[in-house]
């Protein structure tokens, strides 16, 4: 099911063709939100990351682009889902209506809601490296959609070669993040994860994972700096996105990772997503 800037519709063919034509351009913003039964778990935390990205754009937004609009959006679908698991994946894609000019250089916008199953738990992925190109740490490499030609290229590569997905590099030749999430290295007691700087994706399943983990008294989380080197000497490895849920990594080149202890993290953290709603 699709909701076309408040109209829902089967799939993108029963789509007026005057509607589709916003499909030419690439999205503006492009938004993942998890959520549990049908309800979404951190709603005001998703609905100002949206606003506050949108505003970047230098687009005009509509009044009715309020948080209960959008919760009621995302409702409407849900109400005519068949096929309800506990965890699915909802994607906000927001378009501009015309292309900035001379006379009218602020825009206004549309947007599309999509609604699809979502695994919470990828086990035993195998991961490469990627280095035919790199992430430009910057103001926007923070944005999904900025960097993601460059995961498309990475997933690509890792398909073509055996594995599951790819670490990329940025511009300084450290890890920023992967084709398939932001990536958490566990050793001892302590969480690394690329800090901001580095150019992974911000999100919000993201920021509360890591809030979460920091509320441990027996896990110390880092955002810093991570050199290729620095993976192979974690035990433990994940990596994590609200487009392909939690995945567990098996291996990276001979390093064969840990999973005892990303597991009891998942499922305390899972069972504090439920305590959301």
């Amino acid at each position: 099911m699709i909701n076309f800037d408040g109209e829902c519709f089967i799939s993108l063919k029963t789509v007026p063709e005057e509607l589709l034509g916003y499909l030419d351009s690439l999205p503006l913003l492009t938004h993942h939100i998890i959520t549990v039964k049908g309800k979404i778990p951190f709603l005001e935390a998703h609905y100002f990351s949206m606003m506050a990205h949108l505003r970047r754009f230098r687009v005009e937004i509509p009044m009715n682009y309020t948080l209960n609009f959008f919760q009621e959006e995302v409702g409407q679908l849900f109400k005519l889902e068949s096929n309800k698991e506990e965890f699915q994946k909802v994607t906000l894609k927001f378009y501009r209506t015309h292309y900035p000019t001379p006379v009218t250089p602020v825009t206004s916008i549309c947007f599309l809601i999509q609604i699809n199953d979502l695994s919470m738990l990828v086990e035993d992925l195998n991961l490469t490296l990627y280095k035919d190109n790199y992430v430009y740490a910057g103001e926007f490499s923070n944005l999904y959609q900025t960097n993601e030609s460059l995961r498309k290229l990475g997933q690509v590569f890792a398909y073509e070669n055996g594995f599951g997905a790819s670490l990329l590099l940025n511009d300084h030749k450290r890890l920023a993040e992967s084709t398939h999430g932001v990536v958490f290295l566990f050793q001892k007691d302590e969480i690394r994860t690329p800090a901001l700087s580095e150019g992974p994706v911000n999100s919000v399943f993201r920021d509360e994972l890591i809030e979460f983990l920091s509320k441990k008294n027996t896990t110390e989380v880092i955002e810093t700096e991570i050199p290729v080197f620095g993976i192979q000497q974690a035990q433990e490895m994940f990596l994590i996105s609200a487009e392909y849920g939690w995945i567990q990594v098996n291996q990276f080149r001979k390093k064969v990772f840990e999973k005892k202890a990303s597991a009891m993290i998942r499922q305390e953290f899972l069972k504090y997503l439920k305590n959301q709603l």
